[in-house]
């Protein structure tokens, strides 16, 4: 019993003096204009010496293998590339095939302008 009145006495207290809620997250919080101003990344364990280079080498020079994770961005980075080349391939194509598409209609109506009537009589004479 002694329990319920103390907790009620501090419940009462805190209201007192209107405490709902604190945080400490506020000084902890990163600064995200300086990053982006900087040029960093928002994350700052996105990328980085630490992050991006190799857990361990071996001695006598070999390379050491890639990890999971550096492996699987290696090979989207090769997909990327080749989905980049099939598209720009694709993209040339279409654009001589358009170029075509304007050159011939500027020869069909070249042609129609070559065969609309002509002046008759003392203008051919005189040329």
């Amino acid at each position: 019993m002694l329990g319920i009145h103390f907790c009620r006495n501090i419940h009462t207290k805190l209201k007192f003096f209107n405490v709902a809620y604190f945080s400490t997250g506020h000084p902890l919080r990163l600064d995200m204009a300086w990053r982006k101003s900087k040029k960093l990344p928002l994350n700052p364990m996105d990328r980085g010496v630490l992050t991006d280079g190799a857990d361990y080498i071996f001695l006598d020079g070999r390379p050491t293998p890639f990890g999971m994770k550096q492996k699987r961005k290696l090979l989207l980075q090769r997909e990327y590339a080749k989905k980049i080349v099939e598209l720009s391939e694709s993209l040339d194509i279409a654009k001589e095939r358009y170029a075509k598409k304007i050159g011939e209609k500027d020869e069909q109506v070249k042609q129609v302008l070559n065969r609309k009537l002509k002046p008759k009589g003392n203008n051919i004479l005189k040329t």
